[in-house]
């Protein structure tokens, strides 16, 4: 049997948008997924190394800002694909950064992580509540990583997208910065 696999859903549901990533863990643990730790939180960038740390297979849950794409749309995306930006200052650094640096330190951090995400536009806007596209978006998002977590969970091998999945070199940048 292989290890478990962590689905960490990323945001914030006081901010619109932003808990697009709890949404999905809320459906995520109402039917638990076999082979895999739901968790959810708030932290970013180097923060979320600790909560990173001892997996070896991790599927990020989040709300991404690309501008290109209609609100709604999922993308998912292999972490290479992720550019790593710097942050304003050292205690700024985005989620690519923070795992690149991690690995070059030595920390034990996952050594294959996938991020399914939900284009949005609104992530400021103080308010419960996901904008209409982007709930829409909660229950295939909800799919798509039980459909990764059951493959890496039975064969870690190489995945592809699934149907209906924009992918490619990151655009977007994570809304963890």
């Amino acid at each position: 049997m292989t290890a478990p696999v962590l689905v960490l859903c990323l945001g914030n549901e006081l901010r619109a948008d932003d808990g697009f990533g709890w949404r999905v863990a809320d459906l995520l643990i109402a039917a638990p997924i076999p082979g895999a730790i739901v968790r959810k939180t708030a932290l970013s960038g180097l923060h979320l190394v600790d909560e990173l740390s001892g997996f070896e297979q991790v599927v990020l849950v989040d709300a991404v800002v690309g501008g290109r794409r209609p609100a709604g749309t999922l993308v998912e995306l292999c972490f290479e694909d992720l550019p790593a930006v710097a942050g304003p200052s050292s205690h700024g650094l985005g989620l690519p950064t923070s795992l690149r640096l991690a690995r070059a330190f030595g920390v034990d951090v996952p050594r294959r992580v996938f991020v399914v995400a939900a284009e949005v536009r609104d992530l400021s806007t103080m308010r419960l509540g996901l904008t209409p596209e982007v709930e829409a978006a909660v229950e295939p998002a909800a799919a798509r990583v039980r459909a990764l977590v059951a493959t890496l969970a039975s064969e870690p091998l190489p995945l592809v997208p699934g149907p209906g999945v924009s992918t490619g070199p990151a655009a977007a940048q994570l809304s963890r910065t």
